[in-house]
């Protein structure tokens, strides 16, 4: 220990040569990722029964007059040449064209990505809000009645599914209390003042964020409980130092090191699974226009949004 060479206080610090060796195999994986992500969607869209073009023109419309819009989509093509077209296609940036609204995949993500990392934001500043409290309060109380409590609404969060509970949301904040508007989210007039902004998110980021608000609370729990039996916690506590400051700066410093790298797959995670709670509060995010693109067969909105959600899980992992 008395050997140990310790730095200046002005000393440059570098990172780890194996931390770069790890983000350089976790980049490497992220194309193979993508790729088999691609394949999947690819064959899935390919295999559910429905024809978008039909879908879109009519059953009765004749071969002649549906072959044009085929050949524009290439879906007249064998799979696996409209499987490489495609992705020819995106990895020059360009991930195509809906097919029944006729707009670019591009202009609309540039529409709707922003409302859902917003909404994905508001779910996870919740779930952050309640979390960290009752994660850190159930620890210290092991056993006792705000334990139970606290563990009691995690089994909750994990029982109640998100549009369950934002449909018991809607009716008690909004249509009982009207405290609460349904939607808006999107539409709110930054002139009309922060409260018209705010109050729409209220509502789907409860709803959004409680499942997490479980997972991330117990994770706390368990990681306190951990660290609230080490030794340096107890030789802190013989020290003389004063409660807050052993949990505070002592405890909580390690303990939230899993906490953090949950809370940042969660993040990611939350983006791909808003579909319910967007269509529930008319959201015009990426998860309403899967769903409307799954319903009307339009492949290549299916195939751009997914692949766009798959990236930002992979790059909330690296950064986890």
């Amino acid at each position: 220990i008395w050997n140990r060479s310790i730095p200046s206080p002005g000393a440059e610090r570098t990172f780890d040569p194996a931390m770069w060796s790890y983000l350089a195999r976790r980049l490497i994986q992220v194309p193979l990722v993508l790729i088999v992500v691609s394949l999947m969607t690819f064959l899935i869209t390919r295999a559910t029964p429905g024809d978008p073009v039909q879908i879109m023109l009519g059953m009765q419309t004749s071969p002649e007059a549906e072959a044009p819009l085929r050949a524009e989509f290439n879906l007249d093509r064998p799979l696996p040449v409209q499987y490489v077209l495609w992705v020819a296609k995106v990895a020059t940036g360009d991930l195509g064209r809906s097919i029944r609204l006729n707009k670019r995949i591009t202009e609309m993500l540039a529409e709707r990505l922003p409302i859902s990392l917003q909404l994905a934001a508001a779910g996870m500043l919740f779930a952050l809000l309640v979390s960290i409290p009752l994660g850190v309060m159930a620890a210290l109380r092991r056993n006792s009645w705000i334990d139970y409590l606290c563990t009691g609404y995690t089994v909750l969060g994990f029982a109640v599914p998100n549009f369950g509970l934002a449909l018991i949301l809607i009716y008690v904040f909004a249509i009982k209390l009207d405290w609460l508007p349904i939607t808006g989210i999107g539409t709110a007039d930054s002139e009309a003042g922060l409260w018209s902004y705010v109050s729409p998110f209220i509502i789907p980021a409860v709803a959004l964020g409680t499942l997490q608000t479980a997972i991330l609370t117990r994770l706390l729990r368990s990681s306190m409980i951990d660290v609230l039996s080490q030794d340096y916690i107890r030789t802190a506590r013989a020290k003389g130092l004063l409660p807050a400051t052993v949990v505070i700066v002592h405890a909580m410093k390690n303990a939230m090191i899993p906490f953090v790298t949950m809370a940042t797959v969660q993040l990611g995670y939350m983006i791909g699974i808003q579909v319910t709670i967007e269509y529930i509060f008319a959201v015009p995010g990426m998860g309403s226009a899967v769903l409307n693109a799954v319903v009307n067969r339009d492949f290549p909105v299916i195939q751009g949004f997914t692949l766009v959600i798959a990236v930002f899980f992979l790059l909330a992992n690296i950064v986890a």
